[in-house]
């Protein structure tokens, strides 16, 4: 099982659950370029310096220091926030709950997996159940890397994940953006345009499958490395197609008509050549795993 990322307590009312968090995200899925010396190849590293004296400072003479003003720098003590803290420090503690429907993505900063831990099994199932059957998720505060954020804590298949939150105050207002207005005569925009558009969404509209949908980037990457290593040309990722030209006048009827009618034919050449890509994948997977290893 992977490696905990944060331990502690989830605490709604007077109940409180031993839990672990584990990050959603798999990082061993990045693509990473490092720094090179282009003379000889040889990988860039980088010293821990004395901005005073200039020489190398070892990890076991590094600790934490607090910017009190520009001049004013404290030294914060192993243990000594955690103190200062308090019980917070390790404790989600749920303050209310609210509607599943009311945090936007927009709001989400990052998604933990949160796992029972020793002897949290009971209540961490009864917290589920309750939040799922309810429909409500938790809106808490949880201090992780020393910084607080606002938390949600949701049900995701059988699963109690946290989500951590951007402040409002974080977000950029839209008021900021010149967003096109509502009216939709100032763009010149027919009913007509519109019901075409509404044709092709739902011609395009299909059950949500993420596991159909790969990392092209990341292949490309892989591709093209074990060519390079094999010393012929890398190929390129395919191009998409050039933006239209300002101030030209656009069809989006016939536009709209003509991928409506595309969305349609590919539709069942889908059906066709499914199987077909689906072998190409698991041969290009085999292959990166090998070029990864090597």
């Amino acid at each position: 099982m992977p490696r905990s990322n944060w331990e502690g307590f989830i605490s709604f009312g007077l109940v409180s659950i031993p839990i672990l968090l584990f990050t959603s995200e798999d990082t061993s899925q990045k693509v990473v370029f490092h720094q090179i010396d282009k003379r000889n190849h040889a990988r860039i590293k980088y010293k821990r310096v004395n901005a005073e004296t200039g020489k190398e400072v070892p990890w076991e003479d590094i600790i934490k220091g607090y910017e009190y003003s520009k001049d004013e720098i404290f030294e914060v003590e192993e243990g000594e926030l955690n103190r200062v803290i308090g019980e917070n420090a390790r404790t989600i503690a749920i303050e209310c709950f609210v509607n599943a429907d009311s945090i936007d993505l927009i709001d989400v900063e990052k998604t933990y997996y949160v796992l029972p831990g020793k002897k949290g099994e009971k209540g961490y199932v009864i917290l589920r159940e309750a939040l799922s059957k309810s429909k409500k998720i938790g809106i808490a505060k949880v201090i992780i890397s020393t910084k607080e954020y606002l938390a949600a804590v949701a049900v995701h298949e059988n699963a109690l994940v946290l989500y951590l939150l951007h402040y409002n105050n974080e977000i950029r207002s839209l008021s900021e953006f010149d967003v096109p207005s509502t009216d939709l005569k100032k763009y010149k925009v027919t009913t007509n345009e519109i019901h075409i558009a509404k044709q092709l969404i739902q011609s395009m509209t299909k059950k949500w499958e993420p596991k159909k949908y790969v990392d092209e980037y990341k292949e490309t990457v892989h591709k093209w490395a074990q060519e390079k290593a094999k010393k012929l040309p890398h190929t390129t990722m395919q191009q998409r197609a050039p933006a239209s030209k300002p101030g030209k006048v656009i069809d989006f009827v016939g536009l709209l008509k003509k991928s409506l009618k595309e969305s349609k034919s590919k539709a069942h050449a889908r059906q066709a050549v499914g199987l077909k890509k689906a072998a190409i994948h698991a041969k290009r997977h085999s292959a990166m795993k090998y070029a990864t290893k090597h």
